[in-house]
């Protein structure tokens, strides 16, 4: 008996659970008159008669929605989408006000609100108002407002149709029509917008970084070329820049051999046997001359020379390690020519302080060592090398 009820129970309880979902099920079927939907079917409605050039009729269902369907939580039109059409409509004091009040708060509740569906709406608007830009701007010249206004608008109009989506006229053009603007009206009204929204122009930071692998020919001279012959280095830099200076940290090794046979106490450095040449170097350059195509920067520095067996012979006969000379205080100066390669730096933003190259170097370095009778003179180095600069961009207010 208690099992008989327990099923009559379950039964009654699935009876009523599907005419709950019947009931949720016609709810939604009948649910037609969302605000989402108005907000869709407003935008539909006034984007054909955009297209049917109806611009009286665009501007009453564009007062519609943003005074009676737009609240706190739904957006109708977006701030971009309504600027366009008010300058079809040319409501030109309304859309001043929008555009100077619009802020980064604004932006923000934007950004949590419920937004509509996607559509073509201000595609159109942007395509359309690029096609008659020349019917928009004499409107503006035509109308009432001041000189002032009027070339602000025409500035902004244009700003509006150069990017997203069409993406039809440079940024750069769009700066120079913002320089004049700035350079005419000094202390104007839309001054400090138009230097912060419409003028994008960056330069390059004062910072930057670079590198280089590079190989040449070494040559001694001096006491020191008696013994050692000229050698073929291979190396690493890295350059820290800031403004036109820079400095440049080389790790440098040659190759060489000896030209005779050296005694010492344990025996004979043979003719002929493989030599390191370390010169690591930091130097300090300063850019003399700069354009898109070189870079020329004197340089001098200090480091250290040393000249030694190499590591092998060293394992095989530790008794040659005794006859390293140096590491010993080394003084050099130069010149650094870098070619600059024009290869595409892969920037968005273009900067002319960011670039590979092909670097020429000369040095001239001065080893002390006065502590190793024999082995006095100096190096002359010319190294080729491939590398790039790095420099970071900022926003040139």
């Amino acid at each position: 008996m208690k099992n008989f009820y327990l099923l009559i129970m379950c039964f009654l309880v699935s009876v009523a659970s599907n005419a709950q979902n019947e009931d949720l099920e016609q709810e939604i079927m009948n649910y037609s008159d969302s605000k989402s939907q108005l907000i869709s079917k407003g935008r539909k409605l006034l984007l054909d008669s955009f297209m049917e050039e109806n611009i009286q009729k665009v501007r009453k269902i564009k007062d519609y929605l943003v005074t009676e369907i737009e609240d706190e939580d739904y957006v109708a039109l977006y701030p971009s989408e309504e600027w366009m059409i008010l300058y079809w409509t040319g409501e030109y004091y309304a859309l001043m006000d929008m555009v100077l009040e619009f802020s980064e708060e604004d932006f923000a509740e934007f950004q949590r609100k419920i937004t509509p569906e996607k559509d073509q709406l201000y595609f159109k608007l942007v395509e359309r108002s690029m096609a008659e830009i020349e019917e928009l701007e004499s409107k503006i010249i035509a109308s009432s407002l001041e000189q002032e206004q009027k070339d602000f608008l025409i500035l902004h109009l244009n700003y509006m149709v150069s990017g997203e989506p069409l993406n039809t006229v440079p940024q750069e053009d769009i700066n120079e029509m913002a320089d004049l603007y700035l350079d005419k009206y000094s202390s104007g009204k839309f001054h400090d917008y138009v230097r912060n929204n419409i003028r994008f122009r960056f330069k390059s930071s004062n910072w930057g970084f670079g590198f280089e692998f590079f190989s040449g020919y070494g040559i001694f001279n001096g006491e020191i070329s008696d013994q050692y012959n000229n050698h073929a280095p291979m190396g690493v830099a890295l350059d820290v820049e800031y403004k036109n200076f820079t400095l440049f940290l080389r790790n440098y090794i040659g190759f060489s051999k000896t030209l005779r046979d050296r005694e010492f106490d344990q025996g004979t450095w043979e003719k002929g046997a493989a030599v390191l040449v370390f010169l690591p170097e930091a130097s300090i350059g300063y850019s003399v001359l700069e354009n898109d195509k070189l870079k020329l920067s004197p340089f001098a520095g200090i480091g250290a020379a040393a000249v030694s067996p190499i590591t092998a012979d060293v394992e095989k006969r530790p008794e040659l390690e005794d006859l390293q000379i140096g590491f010993s205080t080394a003084y050099t100066l130069g010149v650094n020519l870098n070619m600059k390669l024009g290869w595409e730096t892969g920037t968005l933003i273009p900067n002319e302080k960011t670039y590979w190259f092909v670097r020429l170097r000369y040095g001239y370095t001065i080893p002390q060592f006065d502590d190793y009778p024999g082995y006095n003179g100096n190096v002359h180095t010319l190294t080729l090398g491939i590398g790039g600069i790095v420099r970071g961009v900022k926003r040139d207010l």
